[in-house]
């Protein structure tokens, strides 16, 4: 209270001293520019984009839905209807559920931001069972942290510096792992491998059925970054990490051997935010090619075995990409959804979302997923909308009046939401 009352005192004073002096006269002119400065390019004017056939999805068992983050356009009905809602937040209502939830054998698994691991039957929303992770004496609200299943096993990074795997029938504590900082990503999770990813840029890989370390990999250190990393991309035997200081870096799966590494940095630094290299979103690997995009108005394009960079652009943001067949479906720091040709990396199609006025630099939508043969996205207004892939016009928008924060999942023909306030929603 005495801090507030001071700030408030500063804030008065400030205004007596400038009471006097004479406003600069004409318009004001935004120091950064947040138009987009993204084109359709000319080679692909007239190209009509595509979702490949869908697919039926039984699971979400990870971040991105699979180990290389590259999903499909999963099987979902053309209209949906609300079927169930459970709340798994916190009683008092603080703090926001930044989790993304998983679903394996019909069980769907939230991690909430009391540390509180809940399974839910996927069908109907009834809870099975929940167990706290937080250690002894650790009542504080926690921030990330995320969910992976294999095997009868879910595993759970903490940021209280720990991975866990609990028994998915029961919720009982297997095996505690301490890290050397804080995990604010979930793990992933492949061939018996987890890969966790702490914010001091350093990637610890586990055996998933002992809780023992495997090998660990460092990156530089940054002392100043986004909230949130970005949780390893795996495939064909080889783990993708990218850090927070803009360094990517592609390692032999089995022995962390070191097999190329390049950086996502870039010249063009307008003001402070926009220099940080963070790469927040998640990498994705999809036919050999690796897809990396940067907070710094930078993404690209790499050959997985050779690190040889197949194509460039300036187009920045902070959310996972969704690249289905020939094409990229990315939000970028504009709050613009762009589809963009998997292959050279041109541009198809653009289309401007809405933005909060106050705020333009504000990115308020998450996403997209493909499902049933549209593009899902949602906003921290509470909107999910549906999108058509051949040129991104709305074609159906719900209200669920709740911020969100996180992208929607989708299994067993069913859509699943986790609200801030840590609300599960499904759709079917």
């Amino acid at each position: 209270m005495k801090k507030k009352l001071a700030w408030s005192l500063a804030g008065l004073t400030l205004v007596a001293c400038d009471a006097e002096k004479t406003p600069i006269a004409g318009p004001r002119v935004a120091v950064v520019n947040y138009e987009s400065s993204v084109k359709v390019d000319a080679e692909t004017q007239d190209r009509v984009a595509s979702l490949t056939m869908s697919e039926m999805g039984h699971v979400w068992p990870q971040i991105g839905g699979r180990a290389d983050h590259a999903m499909p356009n999963l099987s979902l009905n053309k209209s949906l209807a609300h079927q169930w809602a459970v709340s798994i937040g916190s009683e008092s209502g603080e703090g926001r559920c930044l989790s993304t939830p998983i679903v394996a054998d019909d069980v769907l698994y939230v991690l909430n931001n009391e540390g509180k691991v809940t399974a839910l039957n996927a069908s109907t929303g009834q809870i099975l069972w929940n167990t706290e992770i937080s250690p002894e004496g650790h009542e504080d609200y926690i921030i990330g942290g995320g969910l992976a299943y294999e095997n009868g096993k879910i595993f759970v990074t903490s940021p209280h510096a720990e991975v866990l795997a609990l028994d998915a029938q029961n919720g009982k504590i297997l095996w505690r792992f301490s890290t050397p900082s804080p995990v604010r990503a979930a793990p992933t999770l492949a061939d018996g491998r987890l890969y966790v990813l702490t914010i001091s840029n350093q990637l610890e890989v586990i055996d998933a059925e002992k809780g023992v370390r495997l090998w660990n990999h460092a990156g530089i250190t940054e002392h100043a970054g986004l909230l949130g990393t970005a949780s390893p991309a795996v495939s064909n035997g080889v783990v993708v990490v990218t850090y927070s200081s803009g360094e990517i870096f592609a390692l032999k799966a089995e022995n962390g051997h070191q097999l190329w590494t390049e950086t996502l940095s870039t010249t063009r630094r307008p003001d402070s935010l926009s220099s940080l290299s963070h790469i927040k979103a998640l990498p994705v690997i999809d036919k050999n090619i690796v897809i990396i995009i940067g907070h710094n108005q930078k993404m690209a394009a790499y050959d997985l075995r050779k690190g040889e960079r197949l194509w460039e652009r300036h187009i920045g943001g902070t959310r996972t990409p969704a690249v289905v067949g020939d094409y990229v479906f990315m939000i970028n720091s504009h709050n613009e959804l762009i589809c963009i040709t998997r292959e050279h990396g041109q541009v198809v199609w653009v289309r401007k979302l809405d933005s909060d006025r106050e705020y333009p630099y504000k990115v308020i939508w998450n996403g997209p997923i493909a499902a049933g043969n549209k593009l899902y996205l949602v906003s921290m207004w509470g909107d999910l909308i549906a999108v058509d892939p051949s040129n991104g016009k709305t074609l159906a928008t719900h209200n669920i009046d709740a911020s969100l924060s996180l992208p929607p999942i989708v299994a067993h023909e069913t859509l699943y939401l986790l609200t801030d306030k840590g609300e599960i929603k499904a759709f079917r």
